[in-house]
């Protein structure tokens, strides 16, 4: 598809995104981060903004090497200025000092890590975000008032820990005020395991930051919230090399997240596929932008297909099937 028409079919989706989602107002000042992958979609997002009468700076950032990686100073200072900042970058900046300075600045953050041109036309974005802000809102609820979650899979998962005290979030694509930002594609719930916790075995199946569609699953085995052991081939392998290149908080079971968006597709792409109605995510490093109090410079999700989640004594996934019925 030519790119003019790559631009036209995209525009729908930046315009949603910037009006709906960020309520960005004439005369506000908005920085639009990208690096040289996700050009295209920063490009639409800058376009969608100065047509709303916008001030639009649109800053092209070095390529980070993982997720949850600082972006440099100057980038960080401008997050922390801008009235709204739209991270579209290949690599998350969300679980970072400089999105958490920002936020508490009082920038309105929309993020889109690693979100391509593909992503804006079809799948998660075309879901009904009313319907799915409200499903989402309603299972956040439900995550924050547990104690106990136990998510368990046919391919060998079976981890058990705490969620006392531990605030879940409706990342359902609006910009929510007490979180600080939003998240596109919406449909999700996450939490963070009280630190500690974690024992068992997770079993990742889909795919990993970093890696992308696993070609075998990884088999990550937690003792008192920390991985001690990764099996699984050569990208278990490659998982266990980055633990031991970024410190042992590398190895902290950071999230656990339920998706939430019937219109998210399973495509190797974790922005997308952690989105999907049902699967469950989990996430090894810093938690802090979770209200955790764990720091790494790195923060890893990994995608369970078909899992069970019991909170407390309630199933609410059972074999990737998310129960609507407890979320009216």
């Amino acid at each position: 598809m030519a790119q003019d028409l790559v631009d036209l079919e995209m525009a729908s989706a930046s315009q949603a995104i910037v009006k709906k989602c960020m309520s960005v107002e004439p005369g506000e000042e908005v920085l639009v981060i990208t690096d040289p992958k996700t050009f295209g979609v920063g490009r639409s997002i800058a376009t969608a903004a100065n047509g709303l009468g916008a001030d639009v700076v649109t800053s092209v950032m070095p390529l980070l090497d993982s997720h949850g990686n600082e972006p440099l100073d100057v980038v960080a200072e401008g997050m922390a200025t801008a009235d709204v900042a739209f991270t579209c970058t290949t690599h998350a900046i969300t679980h970072t000092r400089a999105r958490l300075r920002a936020a508490r600045e009082g920038t309105r953050i929309g993020v889109l890590r690693g979100v391509t041109e593909e992503m804006m036309i079809e799948g998660a974005m075309s879901v009904d975000f009313e319907e799915l802000r409200r499903r989402t809102e309603a299972l956040a609820e439900i995550i924050t008032q547990a104690d106990r979650a136990h998510v368990t899979s046919k391919q060998g998962t079976d981890i058990d820990f705490s969620i006392e005290d531990c605030q879940s979030f409706s990342l359902d694509g609006y910009f929510h005020e007490e979180y600080g930002f939003a998240t596109l594609p919406p449909g999700e719930a996450p939490t963070h395991p009280k630190e500690g916790t974690a024992n068992g075995t997770i079993v990742v199946d889909v795919s990993m930051d970093n890696l992308g569609q696993v070609d075998e699953p990884i088999e990550l085995t937690l003792e008192d919230g920390f991985v001690t052991d990764v099996t699984g081939g050569t990208q278990a392998e490659d998982l266990e090399e980055t633990f031991e290149q970024h410190g042992q908080n590398a190895r902290n079971l950071a999230e656990f997240a339920i998706g939430t968006n019937p219109e998210a597709k399973l495509i190797g792409n974790l922005a997308e596929d952690k989105k999907r109605e049902g699967t469950v995510h989990f996430a090894v490093g810093d938690n802090e932008s979770l209200g955790g109090t764990t720091k790494s410079d790195i923060h890893l999700d990994g995608v369970l297909r078909r899992p069970t989640v019991e909170l407390d004594d309630t199933v609410i996934v059972e074999n990737g099937e998310l129960r609507r019925k407890l979320l009216e």
